[in-house]
């Protein structure tokens, strides 16, 4: 495999997000990655809008950093400014960060997620989960 070489923005912007640029996707992944159907997702890759990687005849796998050269370059386009809290409302972080910001350990958070007294966890790919920081910050909030 040819390593690509990326820029240091493009690699916070993968670690914000919590992805290894190397992850691979399945289709349905891609599709939740970029919030779009999965048929789109199928589209757009056969019209060659977004590269991928032929595992047999009728399968794919995106790889992270494919994924995340189309968001930016299909979201990037036309965005006004925003302000820092806009632009982190919707960031996802992981446990780690949940912990840090709620004072809880990683069984009791998955207890008030079970109890749905706590934002559910967001997939992020085959082994790894993290929560979108505006849910986590609304239910601080509440809290308080």
């Amino acid at each position: 495999m040819t390593h690509k070489n990326f820029d240091e923005d493009f690699i916070s912007i993968a670690n914000s997000m919590g992805i290894s640029l190397y992850q691979r996707f399945s289709v349905e992944e891609a599709s939740l990655f970029l919030r779009i159907p999965t048929s789109e997702v199928q589209n757009i890759a056969e019209n060659r809008g977004l590269n991928f990687i032929q595992i047999t005849d009728s399968k794919i796998e995106f790889f992270g950093y494919q994924l995340l050269e189309y968001m930016l370059h299909n979201t990037t386009q036309n965005v006004l400014p925003q302000t820092n809290l806009e632009q982190n409302s919707d960031k996802i972080i992981r446990a780690k960060e949940v912990q840090d910001m709620t004072g809880l350990s990683r069984t009791t958070l998955w207890r008030l997620e079970n109890k749905n007294e706590f934002p559910n966890r967001v997939g992020l790919g085959a082994n790894s989960v993290g929560w979108r920081l505006s849910e986590v910050q609304h239910w601080i909030d509440k809290r308080s």
